[in-house]
């Protein structure tokens, strides 16, 4: 069996551009994807992408499960709001504002932002610790990382500065104190990465902590080269594109729950 190593997406629908759908059918992955892994809660949190060429994002329907999202119930919003499909569904407010902040201060490199509340990433973030890169992956983090004190739910628009300040014009990642994580990427599947290699460093750095043994630093000349490595947005080990688990993850959503990309 001949396994494809290239996204293939379903029929755009009548009336919408082709960066829209294929805009949503990578997000909803993503959230397939999120829910997957144990990420979610319930309905809460929010992962949003940029609609290519243009200054609107998608978001998820407040009020369904991950599980539940699709490539067609997807909300489309601009900067300032405003629905701008005829989608039902309410938009968790906290989401807007986290979102729209980020999509506005770094619309040339921050297309994907994700925001969640999983066990990991919120243990990191109640304590007075700064992230440790623990293995060649988590060099990706080196200097990428900031940090947001809590200021109570996101509800006030007033803090949407300051969050775009705690970010910083370089990092890609994002620990709100006593909260959660956001990480953030040119496309899905870079947002994603970072993610999930944030949860696993941040469970390895616990474990580490707990042991009470001696932790082993990475030199920094390496965390940067490594960095380096990552970031070069080449391809990998000899794969066809730059991010062979991405159409591995298709056939996996595939697999579970062909919906998604509907």
């Amino acid at each position: 069996m001949k396994i494809a190593f290239k996204n293939s997406y379903p029929k755009c629908p009548k009336g919408m551009s082709v960066n829209e759908w294929k805009a949503r059918v990578d997000l909803a992955a993503i959230y397939r994807l999120t829910d997957y892994y144990g990420w979610t809660s319930v309905v809460y949190n929010h992962i949003t992408l940029r609609i290519p060429d243009t200054d609107t994002f998608l978001i998820n329907p407040f009020g369904l499960r991950y599980d539940e999202i699709n490539a067609s119930n997807l909300i489309k919003i601009d900067l300032d709001g405003n629905k701008l499909d005829a989608n039902d569904w309410p938009i968790n407010q906290a989401g807007y504002n986290i979102h729209s902040a980020i999509h506005k201060a770094r619309n040339k490199d921050l297309h994907c932002v994700m925001h969640t509340h999983e066990p990991m990433s919120q243990t990191i973030a109640a304590l007075k610790e700064k992230i440790i890169p623990m293995f060649q992956e988590a060099c990706q983090l080196y200097e990428r990382v900031g940090y947001h004190d809590f200021e109570g739910i996101v509800l006030d628009a007033s803090e949407k500065k300051r969050l775009v300040k705690s970010l910083g014009k370089s990092n890609h990642t994002l620990v709100l104190r006593n909260h959660g994580l956001i990480t953030a990427g040119p496309s899905a599947i870079w947002a994603f990465i970072r993610h999930q290699v944030f949860i696993r460093n941040a469970e390895i750095q616990l474990r580490a902590m707990s042991s009470g043994g001696k932790i082993i630093k990475i030199p920094k000349k390496v965390m940067v080269h490594t960095r380096k490595q990552f970031e070069g947005g080449a391809a990998q080990g000899g794969a066809e594109v730059r991010h062979p688990e991405w159409p591995a993850y298709w056939r996996l959503l595939d697999k579970l729950d062909p919906s998604w990309k509907k």
